[in-house]
């Protein structure tokens, strides 16, 4: 199974008030379980983000013990302590789930500071659906569909420049752990070859703002 797939897929501030917590780390218990056509499989293992380091560091645990490091555009993977590759993807640290919740940005999925710009408002029920529109500089991109329950982040969608799916995320669940709200189970839909295929995360013993572990946080720095 392609790791890089699976790292890139698990795609997801207000201005500060006085006395208002600061959340600058998160871990997690993580399980992805990945449907491909004929090919199914069960990642699990431990999460590790800290904002101010801006690295992702995956403690695999199953089906093999390895360590995923995401820095930058760069994509790491050590066994037994050792480097045995390094690959590069387009998705950056600061547009996981893991940045834009604590940063508490997870709700519009951080567009409202990027280039792109809302075209379109609906409500839709209780949901908020908004979409997101490329400059027109940004040739080869297209659209991206958001919505919201209850202020909350529930859904994504990307299209492409003409208008195809490429893929979705649906936040099934959130738990609120030391006063930060966090998707408990994101169901993630790509296509390919005009086929679906899903990847289903959950996220279980959660801790924020943990002082203990750092040798994960900051790997291999710190071992």
């Amino acid at each position: 199974m392609n790791r890089l797939l699976l790292i890139v897929l698990i795609l997801f501030y207000p201005s500060g008030i006085l006395l208002a917590q600061y959340f600058y780390r998160i871990e997690a218990d993580i399980s992805i379980k990945t449907k491909a056509g004929n090919f199914s499989q069960l990642t699990m293992g431990r999460v590790f983000y800290d904002i101010n380091i801006k690295k992702l560091v995956y403690n695999i645990t199953f089906p093999e013990k390895e360590v995923w490091v995401v820095k930058d555009s760069v994509v790491s993977t050590y066994v037994g302590g050792k480097l045995v590759k390094k690959t590069t993807t387009v998705a950056l640290v600061q547009s996981t789930v893991f940045h834009l919740a604590l940063e508490g940005r997870l709700s519009d999925y951080g567009l409202s500071k990027s280039l792109y710009k809302i075209t379109k408002v609906e409500k839709d029920g209780d949901m908020v659906i908004t979409t997101y529109s490329p400059p027109p500089q940004m040739k080869g991109f297209g659209d991206i569909v958001i919505s919201t329950k209850n202020k909350s982040l529930y859904g994504v969608v990307f299209f492409s420049a003409d208008k195809k799916i490429l893929s979705k995320q649906i936040v099934k669940s959130y738990t609120t752990v030391s006063g930060l709200k966090f998707p408990a189970e994101i169901i993630q839909i790509y296509y390919k070859e005009g086929k679906e295929n899903y990847q289903v995360m959950t996220f279980k013993n959660i801790k924020v703002n943990n002082q203990q572990n750092e040798s994960f946080y900051r790997y291999p720095d710190v071992r």
